[in-house]
């Protein structure tokens, strides 16, 4: 009796010990070594939509190792936040074990596809970035910039916008049933996000459905849905609420704040021609055909008023883009703002020229 109690006994503690080394060999491990850190923090955190949770924080070894260990039978989106170096994005699920090698510039990462991926995602972005800051730098040390010129440097960043778009389409396409889709709708190439839902719509959707089929227990499938179902929800209002301004009709006033901070009133302007530019600094279209307007009407008093959320990206814009020479308007309310609605503007680039008297003359 005592002995088939003891081969019990001994039976349960072979059993938990294979549990628990089973359960310690599906854990997400991530280690790896960071060129000259001595004992430098490392965080793991969490991503989500609303916040980011931090996991774990160590120092690096004398040599600059570290190891995190994590459990999550989900796969989700990570971040290691370094010190004095940019943070490196991972997606990641139990059984999975990830080496990296980090040095000032770059890092070489391996063990995962996706984080293989997002490390492919991270340095185009960063290589298109480099070379927008250098054409921006260029272009603002050139103090009376001839048309050619500025047509030239608008060719070259309107051809790496396209070719970062078509990256990117291709990059989701090709990693449709991975959470690191979502993170691809969100990147940006200096201050400029790539992908923007009132211009991909399509592409916005698409990742929906696929992160819906692939991902459904994901906050950023749940926040994405919500943005989406927003966004289609206002374009269904707009519609309704859209106001056709005829030839020959009154020109509604309106009162907005300039880059300056002064009110600028359509009011004040009585007496002279007058066009409406609506544009966005995220849409390179509206960008194109303002710069175009703005060299071929100079008889006129333009304004252009920006459909711009955020301050910073739209006076950049203006720098950039050399539109200091006409007046510039934001409410930053994007669609919603009053002027955008005031003048029924569905879509950007948008023209609306006003006469002395302040009646509409053409709308296109």
């Amino acid at each position: 009796m005592k002995i088939k109690r003891s081969i019990f006994i001994i039976a349960l503690i072979i059993n938990a010990l294979s549990f628990y080394s089973c359960k310690d060999s599906n854990e997400i491990s991530i280690s790896g070594k960071i060129d000259d850190c001595k004992g430098c923090k490392i965080q793991l955190e969490l991503l989500s939509p609303i916040k980011v949770d931090t996991l774990a924080t160590i120092s690096t070894g004398v040599d600059g190792s570290f190891t995190f260990n994590h459990n999550d039978s989900i796969r989700r989106l990570y971040r290691l936040k370094l010190e004095n170096r940019p943070p490196i994005h991972l997606c990641l699920v139990n059984g999975e074990s990830i080496e990296i090698t980090i040095n000032a510039t770059n890092y070489e990462i391996s063990g995962s596809n996706d984080c293989e991926e997002l490390k492919r995602l991270n340095d185009r972005m960063t290589e298109s970035t480099q070379k927008v800051e250098e054409l921006r730098s260029k272009v603002s040390q050139q103090f009376n910039i001839d048309k050619a010129s500025l047509e030239e440097s608008n060719r070259i960043a309107d051809s790496l916008y396209q070719s970062d778009k078509e990256f990117i389409s291709d990059f989701i396409k090709q990693n449709h049933t991975s959470p690191i889709i979502y993170l691809a709708l969100h990147q940006y190439v200096s201050t400029t996000q790539i992908m923007q839902l009132p211009n991909d719509y399509d592409i916005y959707k698409y990742v929906l459905d696929e992160m819906k089929t692939n991902n459904p227990d994901l906050e950023e499938t749940r926040h994405l849905e919500s943005m989406v179902r927003k966004f289609e929800l206002q374009q269904e209002q707009r519609n309704r609420d859209y106001i056709s301004l005829s030839e020959g009709s009154t020109a509604p006033d309106f009162s907005i704040s300039d880059q300056n901070g002064d009110t600028i009133r359509l009011s004040d302007f009585k007496g002279k021609e007058v066009t409406l530019c609506f544009w966005a600094s995220w849409d390179k279209k509206s960008v194109k055909a303002v710069q175009e307007y703005l060299m071929e009407n100079t008889a006129r008093q333009t304004i252009l008023v920006s459909l711009d959320s955020n301050r910073e990206q739209w006076l950049q814009a203006i720098k950039f883009h050399r539109l200091d020479n006409a007046i510039n308007l934001c409410d930053f309310k994007s669609w919603e703002g009053i002027t955008a609605k005031l003048y029924g503007v569905k879509v950007v680039p948008t023209f609306v020229e006003i006469s002395g008297e302040q009646k509409i003359e053409k709308v296109n």
